[in-house]
């Protein structure tokens, strides 16, 4: 990766500890000569063509400068807010080192501006947060110390349920015994895994996971077969692990997945959850779907064990007991329509990436008709998991949007007759969906290229 270093300090000590983790490092030559170097089509640093560029400007960046940081494009730009990094770190600055070396931070300073940069510039949004377990939800190792032993991060895990609570999902990857609690069993002859996370100054519990490995198989691989489960690709993930070695492994295996420098001390997580939620999670919990996100799930582990009690698909789709509620879209329900307008790949026809502005515009057109379903069966509610738009003038399905959790069980040829009727009532047939091949919507051109748009297909759901 390609780093350039900017600001109104010197920048060697910084370029020193850059050059160090692996990063090809370019600093100006001349001391805050940053707004010539950005404004510059001739400049070193446009020559140099960064991937990423770490502003740092002691007093911040002043509004006349806001607009230079445009001519950096495409670059990541990333200027960390050094008032709220010194208030968060004790011992930031260094006015010795200001009045020697014009660098008026200390060591602990310069690590929080490197790893504030670490995290801000390879923030994306994700949905899942997996964790290890010794050294990271505790001090100590739980097979070495016991299970009653090791002492609880209170206030990590109490920042993880937070985060779950807004819908992402949990993941524990932890190199330990098998954690499968063994039912019937006292819980002293449980796994220490399990015995510790059943303990009652334990903040966190197995249940508040979507998914638990332990083993002694690489994290990477674990992590895969998870994703798998989830339907979720691993650029999805977030991985925290104290182990350097977990660290680099994962991001040699997977490098899609998100991988932060570890806290020096997870007795005091404020920062670090500060930075998980801005960088990754700070979408996270904007819908009622979001936030009962870790249920289904965990619903959805359950229809995966009743389908291996059955002996075919029918009898699976017939046993999980399908309804669906058909609605209009209203004001409601426009945040959960841009959200999966922004997300959804697999089962989207033309991957229309609206705003919520735009969806909210169709809502409320007469020459349109947005439909909403939200499905459950047995298992649980799966919330608003498919919405369907089409032209009342053309009679075409321009969006058809369909959540891979609710993937595999006829909702979407549901949704198809539901359209069909609709616009039979007002003396319409449809003509046909708009598709917009992709590289991730297979799914959706498989259904289209074997449906039948005159006729109705065979569908598993009762209308509620």
């Amino acid at each position: 990766m390609k780093v350039a270093l900017l600001g109104n300090v010197t920048l060697d000590f910084l370029a020193q500890d850059f050059r160090r983790a692996g990063y090809d490092v370019y600093v100006p030559s001349g001391f805050d000569t940053w707004r010539q170097e950005a404004l510059e089509p001739a400049s070193g640093l446009h020559a140099f063509v960064p991937d990423a560029v770490l502003l740092v400007m002691d007093g911040g960046v002043p509004k006349a400068d806001a607009g230079i940081l445009g001519a950096l494009a495409p670059a990541r730009v990333v200027a960390p807010d050094l008032k709220l990094l010194a208030a968060e770190t004790p011992g930031f600055w260094d006015e010795r080192m200001r009045t020697l070396a014009a660098m008026p931070f200390s060591l602990a300073g310069l690590k929080a501006i490197e790893d504030e940069f670490f995290f801000a510039s390879d923030a994306a949004p994700k949905k899942i947060l997996a964790v290890d377990a010794d050294n990271t939800l505790w001090d100590g190792i739980v097979s070495e110390d016991g299970a009653a032993d090791v002492a609880p991060y209170v206030e990590f895990q109490k920042g993880l349920l937070a985060l779950k609570a807004r819908g992402v999902l949990l993941v524990l990857l932890s190199k330990n015994d098998p954690h499968t609690p063994r039912e019937g069993r006292a819980p002293r002859d449980q796994a220490p895994l399990v015995q510790a996370l059943a303990r009652a100054d334990m903040p966190i519990s197995l249940d508040d996971f979507s998914a638990v490995r332990a083993n002694w198989s690489p994290k990477a691989g674990n992590l895969l077969t998870v994703c798998r489960e989830l339907n979720l690709g691993t650029d999805s993930v977030v991985f925290v692990d104290d182990n350097a070695h977990e660290r680099a492994q994962m991001k040699a295996h997977l490098p899609e997945v998100s991988v932060p420098p570890f806290p020096s001390d997870l007795a005091s997580p404020a920062q670090f959850l500060r930075r998980l939620e801005q960088y990754f999670f700070a979408s996270a919990g904007a819908t009622e779907e979001d936030r009962a996100r870790t249920e289904m799930y965990q619903a959805e582990a359950a229809r995966r064990d009743f389908a291996r009690t059955l002996p075919t698909v029918q009898d699976y789709l017939k046993g999980l007991r399908l309804t669906v509620r058909a609605a209009r879209a209203t004001a409601e329900d426009v945040p959960r329509l841009a959200q999966m307008a922004g997300k959804t790949n697999q089962f989207n026809a033309t991957t229309i990436r609206r705003s919520a502005e735009e969806m909210a515009s169709l809502v409320a057109d007469p020459a349109h008709r947005v439909w909403t379903f939200r499905a459950g069966d047995t298992f649980g509610e799966m919330g608003l998991v498919c919405y369907v738009i089409y032209d009342c003038v053309t009679a075409r399905i321009s969006d058809f949007v369909m959540s891979c959790r609710a993937m595999g069980r006829t909702l979407e040829h549901f949704a198809i007759n539901h359209v069909r009727h609709e616009l039979a009532s007002e003396k319409l047939s449809l003509v046909g969906i708009d598709c917009v091949s992709t590289a991730k919507n297979a799914p959706f051109r498989e259904f289209l290229s074997t449906f039948d748009l005159a006729h109705d297909a065979v569908t598993y759901y009762t209308a509620r």
